[in-house]
């Protein structure tokens, strides 16, 4: 049966993003924050951003535009729809139940309310969304135009060891050390631009070693009394993915498994500095010089720096621009009609039903 929704519940619940690189926890911090009864933190998808220009001027939607947007919606979907979000078909039956209280702004709420991690809480209770989308790092002017009462919780975490774990992770087309740094300080130079009433800091480091101080300051600054459970974490995540085996193959259940072996475990605090063992003195000292602004910024310790020139790492860092913001806003700006059939292609490569 579809929830029907009450139109001033729905202008109630308040949005608010996540801003972050890969491998600094942020995977965590959401399991964390859907623990709470009042939020939900979905799978990070861009549906929107992407999907804003199309269809935000829509005064009353009709069942063709609410078809429309299903068919989009799960087109543009980068992540397995069949584990984070609910069935198609259900989805669809919702948007019609609502079609009478439809907006741009409450079908994308509606559209959050149908991921999974809000199947085990009375959706009734929900107050909060925090969307965790990386790449809303580079089209912050997009996502305040379309968020104007938006928060933002940076979460960083060192960039010495935020680029071992992407190196060992496999992560971004490029794995070399300085080219991870330019991604690193890149993204988080976006971030301090915020104002800073609108964004709160919290480091990684402080989420595993002081975790309950760092999610009562989370649940203050979201306005949101803070719940004891949400440090319950364990065993959680793999609870959620063997439920859902069904509705996905072994070796892909096997795989997620293995990549989020983070939050399936006991918080740890052995990978806070792991970079010692792992970088050249010389590439530490190189990272650390071309970083020291932000490093400071966010009270991490660093040696005495001496300026270090590096053809090299400009190299990289021209890589690291072309492969992040300017290609993520090449492909903001293509209208959707050039989008639809560049995910259909890929969508068809990989098997992956649209």
């Amino acid at each position: 049966m579809s929830t029907v929704y009450d139109a001033k519940s729905l202008d109630e619940i308040s949005i608010h993003f996540i801003l972050c690189t890969e491998r600094t926890g942020s995977s965590l911090l959401c399991l964390m924050l859907n623990l709470h009864p009042e939020i939900i933190s979905p799978s990070e998808e861009p549906f929107a951003l992407y999907l804003y220009p199309n269809y935000h001027k829509i005064v009353t939607w009709t069942d063709e535009d609410i078809a429309s947007y299903v068919d989009d919606f799960f087109l543009l979907a980068e992540k397995n729809m069949a584990l984070y979000f609910t069935q198609r078909a259900t989805f669809h039956a919702e948007l019609l139940a609502n079609k009478a209280i439809l907006t741009y702004e409450r079908i994308v709420k509606i559209s959050y309310l149908n991921f999974y991690e809000s199947d085990q809480k009375n959706k009734s209770s929900v107050r909060v969304i925090v969307d965790k989308q990386i790449k809303y790092v580079y089209h912050l002017d997009a996502i305040q135009h379309i968020f104007p009462s938006a928060k933002y919780l940076v979460l960083v975490r060192d960039v010495r060891d935020n680029i071992v774990s992407k190196s060992i992770r496999k992560l971004n087309w490029n794995k070399h050390p300085f080219f991870l740094t330019a991604i690193w300080k890149g993204a988080y130079s976006r971030m301090q631009a915020l104002p800073e009433n609108k964004r709160l800091i919290i480091k990684f480091e402080d989420l595993i070693r002081s975790t309950e101080t760092a999610l009562q300051k989370i649940c203050a600054f979201l306005s949101l009394e803070y719940d004891p459970k949400m440090k319950e974490t364990n065993g959680v995540f793999e609870k959620f993915v063997l439920s859902k085996k069904e509705l996905i193959d072994a070796e892909y259940t096997e795989k997620l498994l293995s990549f989020h072996t983070g939050i399936r475990t006991p918080l740890d605090e052995s990978k806070i500095g792991q970079y010692k063992a792992f970088l050249h003195p010389n590439q530490t000292a190189i990272i650390e010089s071309r970083s020291h602004f932000y490093l400071k910024e966010f009270g991490y310790t660093f040696p005495t720096i001496h300026k270090k020139n590096s053809i090299i790492y400009t190299f990289y860092k021209s890589l690291a621009f072309l492969y992040r913001p300017f290609l993520l806003t090449f492909y903001l700006y293509l209208p959707l009609g050039l989008k639809r059939p560049l995910k259909k292609r890929k969508k068809k490569r990989n098997s992956i039903p649209v």
